[in-house]
């Protein structure tokens, strides 16, 4: 995950230098914040993990780690800190952090435990699925649309994890049938898969009657296209 981006906050410049240091011998690249506030601003770019300072001259890392957890994306944070009590730990990781290490640290050991957040990164990934405003989590069935958790079917699911998996690609109506109803598509008709496309579409598209992703492949079957496609 060498392309990875790591937002460093901690407001002691010699502290920053030598996890930048660190981080960018290892293959990372790094964003830098010395204040809450500049931290805050930083999230913007979008960063893949976060090593957070508590003690901070304006907000203080409990405050930015609570922040972090209410935008609708997860972004792993690692606190990086002098608080070294059990309860001052137990605060950090019930307010969200994924990990806590106190300072004075040992590098090897801190390379490690985000080699050990990266992976969990991987293997979420493995298991969710985006196209544009829907993300779409295969072991959880969950679906959120612009961050916020929808209520499909199970069919409904079912369809839409198929197209999610294949963007792009055009799924005539029978196959669907196959894939999705598999036995039972043998009882029903394409005119079932119209009616559950028309309901997917109520809720995945911002004008059901003028769809932009859900889209109709004429006398065929339907594509799923996400904004980024080509």
């Amino acid at each position: 995950m060498s392309d990875c981006h790591i937002l460093i906050v901690d407001d002691e410049p010699t502290i920053t230098s030598a996890l930048h240091y660190y981080f960018v011998q290892a293959g990372y690249k790094t964003i830098l914040a010395h204040t809450g506030h500049e931290a805050l601003e930083k999230l913007a770019l979008n960063p893949d993990l976060v090593v957070l300072d508590i003690m901070l001259p304006d907000i203080d890392g409990y405050q930015i780690c609570q922040r972090i957890r209410e935008q609708p994306y997860y972004t792993p944070i690692l606190m990086l800190t002098a608080k070294d009590t059990l309860q001052e730990k137990v605060i950090g990781l019930d307010l969200g952090a994924d990990a806590y290490l106190t300072k004075p640290y040992n590098p090897q050991e801190l390379l490690a435990q985000v080699r050990a957040l990266f992976r969990l990164i991987k293997q979420q990934e493995r298991s969710k699925l985006v196209c544009g405003p829907i993300e779409l989590l295969i072991d959880d069935k969950i679906v959120r649309l612009n961050g916020d958790e929808i209520a499909l079917t199970a069919t409904e699911f079912e369809l839409l994890s198929l197209l999610m998996q294949h963007q792009g690609q055009v799924f005539g109506r029978e196959t669907l049938l196959r894939t999705v109803w598999g036995e039972r598509g043998s009882r029903a008709n394409t005119r079932t898969i119209d009616v559950h496309m028309q309901r997917l579409r109520a809720k995945i598209e911002e004008d059901p009657k003028n769809p932009e992703l859900l889209i109709t492949i004429r006398g065929f079957g339907y594509r799923l296209v996400c904004p980024d496609e080509s």
